[in-house]
C-alpha cells in the first residue's frame, strides 16, 4: 500500500548531498543578482512581479541543469516569447482575468511551437498582466529590461557556476557521457540496477533522451558487472541456455584462457548436446556468462548385472 501510495505522489530519489549544496548555493547567488538589477529597472513593486518567474527559473538551472526544460533556448526563447505574449495580452484585452488566462495559455501554445518549454515563462506571462501600473508602463519595454536582461544574468551565473564542478555541466551539451563499449540488452535491467546507475552517475535526471540512454547503458554495465562477479566457471562442468526446442542447448566447458577482463577472458567448450552436437567453440567469459542459465550434471547410467 505504501509502495502504491509513493507511487501515485511521484516521490523523488534523493541526490547526494553535494548536489544539494551546489544548487542552493548557485540558486541563491543567481537571485542576489538578478533581485538588485530588477529593482534598478522596475523598482520593488515591479520586482514583485518578475521575480518569482526568474526564481522558478533558478530551480531548473541550478537543481536540474541537465533536464531539457533547463537548456538556453527553452530558457531563452520560453520566457522571451512568453514575456511578448503577455504584454500583448494586457494591451489588447481589458479584462485582467481573461488577459491573464489568455496570457498563460497562449505562452503554452508559443513555447510548444518553438519547442522552447520552460514553464517560468508562464509566470512570465502572467506577470505581464497582473504586475500592476510598473509593469504595464514598460509595455514592450518588459521582454527587454527586466526579462532579457535577468535571463542574461541567471545563465551567465548559470554557466560559469554549473561548470566549476566535474559532475555538472551546463549547458547540457556540455556533459560527455562515458561509452560502455557494446551493445546492450536492456530486457533483463530490473529496477534496482536503474537506482544504482542513477546513483553512480551524480546527474540530477529529469528525463531528456540522451541522459536516459546514459542511465540505461550504465545500468545494463552494472548488470553484467554482477553477472561476471556472481558467474563461477568450473573446467569439465556443462552448462545449458534452458532455452525450448531448436535452441536448447547444453555446452561442456573443456579449457580457459584467463584474463583480467571478462571480455578478454577465453572460454573454449564442446556441445554436448542440442544444434551442433559433438562441435567445439570458443566465446569470451563474458558471452558465455550471458548464455549460460544454470550448470547441469549429467544422470548417472544404472547398470544391472545378470546375477
Amino acid at each position: 500500500m505504501i509502495q502504491i501510495v509513493i507511487r501515485f505522489l511521484g516521490f523523488q530519489s534523493s541526490v547526494v548531498n553535494s548536489e544539494k549544496t551546489v544548487a542552493t548555493i548557485g540558486g541563491m547567488l543567481a537571485i542576489f543578482c538578478c533581485f538588485y538589477t530588477t529593482i534598478y529597472f522596475t523598482g520593488a513593486a515591479g520586482s514583485v512581479a518578475i521575480l518569482p518567474s526568474m526564481g522558478a527559473a533558478a530551480v531548473l538551472l541550478f537543481a536540474v541543469p541537465h533536464g531539457q526544460l533547463s537548456t538556453p533556448w527553452a530558457f531563452l526563447a520560453g520566457n522571451l516569447f512568453s514575456a511578448i505574449v503577455g504584454v500583448t495580452c494586457a494591451k489588447f484585452i481589458d479584462a485582467t482575468f481573461l488577459a491573464a488566462s489568455l496570457a498563460v495559455a497562449l505562452s503554452i501554445l508559443v513555447m510548444h511551437l518553438t519547442r522552447s518549454l520552460h514553464p517560468p515563462g508562464g509566470a512570465t506571462a502572467l506577470a505581464a498582466v497582473i504586475g500592476g501600473q510598473t509593469i504595464h508602463e514598460l509595455g514592450y519595454w518588459y521582454v527587454l529590461m527586466p526579462t532579457l536582461i535577468n535571463c542574461g544574468i541567471l545563465l551567465s551565473v548559470a554557466m560559469l557556476f554549473n561548470n566549476l564542478f566535474h559532475w555538472r555541466r551546463y549547458p547540457q551539451s556540455f556533459m560527455h557521457y562515458q561509452s560502455v563499449g557494446y551493445h546492450p540488452d536492456t530486457r533483463r535491467i530490473k529496477m534496482q540496477h536503474i537506482h544504482e546507475a542513477i546513483r553512480r552517475s551524480d546527474l540530477v535526471i529529469d528525463a531528456s533522451d540522451e541522459k536516459i540512454k546514459h542511465i540505461v547503458d550504465l545500468a545494463d554495465a552494472i548488470y553484467h558487472e554482477e553477472l561476471i562477479t556472481q558467474f563461477v566457471l568450473e573446467l569439465g562442468a556443462f552448462y545449458t541456455n534452458s532455452k525450448p526446442g531448436r535452441q536448447w542447448s547444453v555446452r561442456q566447458v573443456i579449457d580457459q584462457r584467463e584474463h583480467a577482463d571478462p571480455s578478454l577472458h577465453l572460454v573454449i567448450y564442446r556441445i554436448a548436446d542440442g544444434e551442433r552436437k559433438g562441435s567445439t567453440d570458443s566465446c569470451t567469459l563474458q558471452e558465455f556468462a550471458e548464455w549460460a542459465n544454470e550448470k547441469m550434471r549429467p544422470k548417472q547410467k544404472i547398470l544391472s548385472k545378470n546375477v
